[in-house]
């Protein structure tokens, strides 16, 4: 039986998974500010700014990830447990139930702007 370390986490659509090595840490509660005509928010995260794109309805932790080599935190979600869970086809089982794959790059791609694009960049043309 093949096991998976990761985050299992719960959302307004059930429980998902975010493997470790993608996982960066959790921050309770920080103070996101929303970037005007956007669905992104930034938060100050250990000294550095980061995205913030929301998952989930309710309160939660801020989920910090590792998403193509830039840090993005996922707010609305609720961590329930990390540690080695049993992999099944699309995620993991958890307690019983399934934790499918949190596919974090699909929503940073339909959150309709690039993260680095509301930052800006010293090393693009301009």
């Amino acid at each position: 039986m093949a096991r998976r370390a990761g985050l299992v986490v719960r959302g307004h659509s059930g429980l998902h998974f975010i493997p470790a090595h993608i996982a960066r840490s959790l921050v309770a509660a920080p103070e996101v500010s929303l970037v005007p005509g956007t669905a992104i928010g930034m938060a100050m995260v250990s000294g550095e700014v980061v995205a913030v794109l929301p998952l989930g309805g309710g309160p939660g932790a801020l989920v910090v990830c590792d998403v193509d080599g830039e840090l993005v935190g996922f707010s609305g979600l609720a961590p329930e447990a990390s540690g080695f869970f049993e992999e099944i086809e699309g995620g993991v089982l958890f307690g019983g139930e399934r934790a499918v794959d949190l596919d974090l790059a699909a929503a940073l791609r339909n959150a309709g702007t690039s993260t680095l694009d509301q930052r800006g960049s010293f090393d693009e043309p301009g």
